[in-house]
């Protein structure tokens, strides 16, 4: 058997033993982010570890990450530890001090019954929340590529199309908020 045949067989045999993996890349890191198929929402967010914030909101809020580790299908616009930064630390603590809000805030980033991918929404004019709002998508052209690209509201999509087990997730540059009650 040739060389050139052995190292293509060989790659071959790699490539068949290794799990199914998607990837997307992480902006925060520069890197690739990877996530198994296999993997639910909330653990997926869980093995990113740039997602404190949102994790500990869901938990607090009457539980809303164990809907995330549901059936779905969910679409998911999560908000990592960076983007929740750009909040100043008083509205936080006011946010997470009434479970209430918290968990209107964290259903409105969430999309119940449906995986919509990037090129999806960006057909959309908007989309109805979890929470009962619905969110403005829209797409912006501009030289900028760090201003250009598809939003949620005021939120770019900095990292879209990571496939979990129930759903999709698509990281945003800050936290999308509905019309608070008061």
């Amino acid at each position: 058997m040739s060389r050139k045949i052995q190292i293509v067989l060989s790659a071959l045999a790699v490539l068949s033993i290794c799990p199914t993996m998607s990837f997307a890349k992480d902006e925060t890191t520069g890197g690739k982010m990877s996530t198994a198929s296999t993997q639910d929402i909330i653990n997926t967010l869980r093995s990113k570890g740039s997602f404190h914030k949102m994790l500990d909101g869901l938990d607090t809020a009457y539980n809303l990450d164990n809907t995330l580790k549901g059936k779905g299908p969910f679409t998911v616009f999560a908000a990592d530890d960076k983007a929740w930064s750009k909040l100043n630390q008083a509205d936080q603590d006011t946010l997470f001090a009434n479970k209430k809000k918290l968990a209107q805030v964290l259903s409105y980033e969430v999309i119940k019954g449906e995986k919509l991918n990037s090129q999806a929404l960006g057909t959309m004019a908007s989309v109805k929340s979890m929470e009962g709002h619905e969110i403005r998508l829209s797409t912006k052209d501009d030289s900028d590529k760090k201003k250009a690209g598809l939003y949620a509201d005021k939120a770019r999509i900095k990292t879209a199309d990571i496939q979990c087990s129930n759903g999709i997730i698509h990281i945003v540059d800050a936290p999308i908020m509905p019309p608070l009650a008061e």
